[in-house]
């Protein structure tokens, strides 16, 4: 039984929902929890970020443009699944089609990222291949923050105290990650700091200030 269902919009004034309240969809795989619990992140340092202060209300409208489309392949997925529980020899055929399938490794990681929510990219701007995703596993040590990434960032946040440099599989010297886990900028190995452009684009990452 198709039990998928979704709000129409993520806010309507001071109603913003979340999780279950947002969309509902058959219970397999845990991807409903997944999706809800990255709603919340998305949604609470925006709403941290405007009952303190620094940026206006309009950066709550994007909750809505960056986490209906997610939700939206959330229950198209789960449709799919549900799909393929029917008891009938198509389907039967059709799932022994797909369980074939799942024995190679990029059709094995393209589901189980889906349902860990791991695919998700957000479009920021940016072509490279780290922004717009929740930020991979990496080793981080502590770096002294460029005096340029310092002004641009506490333009739009919380003040930078220090800086961490990335090692392990991402192949950057930093990367600007916001709140909810979100990789905002990545500075590939190797190229220089463009200041005037990471003065500027913050806006796009974290809202306008106020």
């Amino acid at each position: 039984m198709d039990t998928a269902r979704q709000a129409t919009t993520y806010r309507t004034g001071r109603v913003l929902p979340a999780g279950g309240s947002a969309h509902v969809c058959a219970s397999v795989g845990g991807q409903g929890l997944n999706v809800g619990i990255v709603d919340a992140a998305n949604l609470g340092w925006k709403l941290a970020a405007v009952v303190g202060g620094w940026v206006g209300e309009d950066i709550l409208d994007t909750y809505t443009a960056v986490r209906y489309p997610v939700a939206a392949r959330l229950l198209q997925s789960t449709r799919a699944r549900i799909a393929l529980m029917r008891p009938d020899p198509r389907t039967r055929a059709l799932w022994e089609m797909f369980s074939g399938l799942m024995d190679l490794d990029d059709a094995h990681r393209y589901v189980a990222d889906m349902l860990a929510g791991m695919d998700v990219r957000y479009d920021l701007g940016d072509d490279h291949r780290l922004v717009g995703t929740l930020c991979p596993d990496t080793r981080l040590t502590p770096a002294r923050p460029d005096p340029d990434v310092v002004t641009a960032v506490t333009r739009s946040a919380d003040p930078l105290r220090e800086g961490r440099r990335p090692h392990g599989p991402v192949d950057v010297d930093a990367l600007l990650i916001r709140p909810d886990g979100c990789v905002a900028r990545a500075l590939p190995t190797g190229q220089d700091l463009d200041a005037t452009t990471l003065v500027r684009a913050p806006g796009a990452w974290f809202g306008q200030p106020v």
